[in-house]
């Protein structure tokens, strides 16, 4: 269990990322996704401190060349791909650098969804399971029972509506190979609420 990942995404503010730091958290997310209330410029998540969790730049619109200089000029580790960039796309930036967004609500079924998971194989580091159908940033939960049952070709990370007061079962019932926290751990977009940060590193690792 204590070897889970915890990701915190849509950091903003200095205290925050050395807070979550200190919290636990592994990785930190720098949303750049232009409508999200979170997002912020290559030249802020840069300026931002350096700690010992890897930095995450979440992506939706950008093109290949766009992700590549942002990844540089905000000193990023990794980049969260959610705007549905193919195989090719998530080679060329590094498939020990993606994470790759996937939605199970867009499937009938969880054939349909590993079926969308398959090609991806040996192309990125980790798949993300998010709620809703597109983007990110929803506050809404998936059905984690259900998310059991899969098994993708690469490690998974669970996302969406997860907080303090769910994760624990989140963690139990889909198994997940780590978590990616981000308004169920806020006290407004992109402010971080760190007991709750501290909380939800708790109800994932027992510490």
């Amino acid at each position: 269990m204590s070897a889970r990942l915890v990701k915190v995404c849509g950091m903003t503010r200095a205290e925050d990322v050395i807070g979550c730091t200190e919290a636990g958290a592994d990785w930190l997310g720098f949303i750049f996704a232009a409508k999200s209330p979170r997002r912020v410029t290559p030249a802020q998540a840069a300026a931002l401190p350096r700690t010992s969790a890897k930095r995450v730049g979440v992506f939706v619109e950008q093109t290949l060349a766009e992700v590549l200089a942002i990844m540089a000029e905000a000193d990023l580790d990794l980049a969260q791909l959610h705007g549905n960039q193919d195989a090719d796309f998530c080679r060329a930036v590094g498939p020990q650098r993606v994470i790759r967004a996937f939605w199970p609500q867009k499937h009938p079924d969880l054939g349909s969804l590993a079926a969308e998971i398959a090609p991806f194989a040996g192309a990125v580091r980790f798949a993300l399971l998010d709620a809703g159908t597109a983007g990110g940033g929803h506050g809404q939960s998936l059905d984690f029972a259900t998310l059991a049952a899969l098994s993708p070709p690469m490690p998974w990370l669970l996302a969406g509506g997860l907080g303090p007061d769910n994760l624990a079962e989140a963690v139990r019932l889909a198994a997940p190979h780590g978590v990616d926290l981000n308004s169920g751990v806020e006290s407004s977009p992109g402010l971080k609420d760190l007991a709750k940060v501290r909380r939800s590193l708790w109800a994932v690792r027992g510490k």
